[in-house]
């Protein structure tokens, strides 16, 4: 049995200490009628700190796209390629090298 009560006051003193610890870690709350407006008040403002970081990059990606618009507007109608190809169609060319002799007839003309 003296190893049983030797055991009981080493590990007491052990187990004391842990308790002071935890007791320093860990601050006693307040038990007052002001706890939960308090803790609320607390919450709030970690909530508007958040919001408010959300809300500088939203505002900061807003005015970026507003300012990438604005140089797309200015610059695209400055940039204008010029067509590789002809935009008139294969028939519209057959047309301006062909006059309509049947429109020269009857404006007065004569086919020879």
């Amino acid at each position: 049995m003296d190893r049983m009560s030797e055991r009981r006051e080493g590990g007491g003193a052990g187990l004391d200490a842990l308790f002071a610890e935890y007791r320093s870690a860990f601050p006693d709350v307040d038990g007052s009628a002001n706890f939960m407006p308090g803790l609320w008040q607390k919450i709030e403002a970690r909530r508007v700190e958040t919001t408010s970081i959300f809300r500088h990059m939203v505002r900061a990606c807003v005015m970026a796209a507003i300012a990438l618009t604005l140089l797309i507007i200015v610059l695209l109608p400055r940039v204008r390629p010029e067509p590789i190809y002809s935009a008139s169609t294969y028939v519209e060319v057959l047309d301006e090298a062909h006059s309509n002799d049947a429109a020269d007839l009857l404006a007065g003309g004569e086919v020879q």
